[in-house]
């Protein structure tokens, strides 16, 4: 815990460090721009897909249907949002891995969703259909699988 509290308390330093470099290498200007654009970017992205994410939610919890794919794409957008409105470029570098994750997970369904995953509850079980692969194929026997009724 005291090595995060040194990287939050060192994080704005670096921020800034890597501005003024930024505004030596490109201007003033261009650097201002560039923060006041990620910061609208961000603040854009908080706006519409959070409004979206809250619109989808009630759809899929009026359906009955499970909200993790939604929340999970959500989050991803969120984050990258909140880190695009911080000031700096480590900030900014680190909201583009968040993108693509909010891109990769947008519309794949959840268990239990059409197109996703099975899911069978025998008792207090839950089963997800999905694939494994053991380390080694002899470890598994054939008599300790589930069979489906």
């Amino acid at each position: 815990m005291p090595l995060f509290r040194f990287f939050l308390l060192l994080l704005p330093l670096l921020e800034l460090a890597t501005l003024i470099l930024l505004g030596q290498r490109i201007g003033v200007g261009a650097t201002l721009l560039w923060v006041l654009g990620t910061g609208l970017l961000g603040l854009v992205l908080i706006q519409r897909q959070g409004w979206s994410m809250l619109q989808q939610l009630q759809i899929r919890m009026a359906e009955n249907r499970s909200p993790f794919a939604v929340l999970k794409t959500g989050m991803w957008w969120l984050l990258a949002g909140v880190l695009l409105m911080i000031p700096g470029l480590i900030t900014d570098a680190l909201a583009v891995p968040c993108l693509v994750l909010a891109l990769v997970s947008r519309g794949k369904p959840g268990p239990g969703e059409p197109g996703g995953p099975n899911v069978w509850r025998r008792g207090n079980t839950t089963i997800i259909e999905g694939e494994w692969r053991p380390d080694d194929p002899d470890q598994v026997s054939p008599d300790r699988r589930i069979d489906r009724d």
